[in-house]
């Protein structure tokens, strides 16, 4: 994924937040800059992050500290296999998305997962994932 970013430009100020899925058997730490309160959050419509929820944002791998639960984390893989959506195998939370080698490299946050978060303060951004790579087909019909 050379040369993809979806993070805006940093600036002076950041926000830090503790995350966790449902059950709490995953946590995780995130710095955002810009802090949240002026991030874009993504939106995306695609098959899914429109199934999972997802309210994405971007933070530099730095600045995404898995406390506990590298253990009970499990992948869901498609189309070409190669992005990880990591979600809790307890509770099913669906809790960040790791890409193959991104450069600048960054991790896919899922803010519903922080502790706290109001959604109706969040700068949501749309996006049209959903015209990206054609139309979505279960893999088991």
């Amino acid at each position: 994924m050379s040369g993809y970013n979806p993070q805006p430009p940093p600036t002076n100020e950041s926000s830090v937040h503790k995350a966790n899925c449902h059950c709490g058997a995953v946590r995780f730490t995130v710095t955002l800059s810009p802090p949240l309160h002026e991030y874009p959050v993504m939106n995306c419509n695609c098959s899914i992050c429109s199934r999972n929820g997802y309210l994405l944002v971007y933070p530099d791998t730095k600045d995404f500290v898995l406390e506990r639960g590298e253990d009970v984390l499990k992948d869901h893989r498609f189309n070409s296999r190669q992005v990880r959506h990591r979600f809790c195998g307890q509770c099913g939370s669906s809790c960040f998305v790791q890409l193959p080698d991104p450069d600048p490299p960054f991790v896919c946050v899922n803010v519903r997962m922080f502790e706290g978060i109001d959604v109706d303060k969040l700068k949501i951004r749309k996006e049209d994932g959903r015209s990206w790579k054609g139309e979505y087909k279960p893999e088991f019909n």
